[in-house]
């Protein structure tokens, strides 16, 4: 799709998305859930794979457009994003954003009946040539289930520190059993902590 087309599309999206803002915020309202597969049937006529996530806060409707943690699709859900209309009581925001503090003292997340804590997981940053990797260890990552947790873990990081940094500031993920860890153990931090560890790396205050 060349750029002209998608910019065409994204204005319909929208155009249409105005025309039926009080029908969506029924997904709040009255959880009508089903909803939210409409706001997708259009949005994959811009680009598949995409992802529309809501939440409400007092008053406020706040919808994110997520590339689901594909790179190439960045620059389009950020296309989307900067185009989106100024509507009465809605925000908009491209990519999943991390939590906030308060927020992560309760975060679990359970996927394929494991359930993930990520103050039980650990990660250690390597530095290879320049780039940033990072090991992830836990009890429950073995040769059948590595797939599954890591996908669980990556979920977990648009959490903490948001999509676009677990994409975009980390190079590599490896994922290993807590037992192969045994002679650093205790250099490994908790997975909770890791945007604290990115900070440092890229000097933020």
């Amino acid at each position: 799709m060349n750029s002209t087309d998608a910019i065409y599309l994204i204005d319909g999206f929208w155009q249409w998305f105005s025309q039926n803002e009080l029908t969506y915020r029924k997904i709040f309202d009255d959880n009508e859930t089903d909803l939210i597969d409409d706001i997708l049937s259009k949005l994959i006529r811009i680009q598949r794979g995409l992802a529309v996530e809501f939440e409400k806060h007092d008053e406020i409707y706040v919808m994110t457009v997520s590339a689901d943690g594909i790179e190439e699709y960045f620059d389009i859900v950020q296309e989307i994003v900067n185009k989106a209309p100024l509507l009465n009581n809605w925000k908009f925001f491209a990519f999943r954003r991390p939590y906030g503090k308060e927020q992560l003292q309760t975060l679990r997340l359970t996927v394929y009946d494991h359930e993930l804590d990520p103050k039980q997981i650990m990660f250690l940053p390597l530095i290879e040539d320049g780039m940033l990797y990072i090991q992830i260890f836990s009890k429950d990552i073995n040769d059948g289930s590595k797939g599954k947790i890591g996908y669980g873990c990556l979920m977990l990081l648009d959490n903490i520190i948001g999509e676009y940094a677990c994409v975009k500031e980390i190079d590599g993920f490896e994922y290993y059993n807590l037992s192969e860890a045994d002679e650093f153990k205790n250099q490994l931090k908790p997975l909770i902590e890791i945007r604290e560890s990115l900070n440092a790396y890229y000097q933020r205050v």
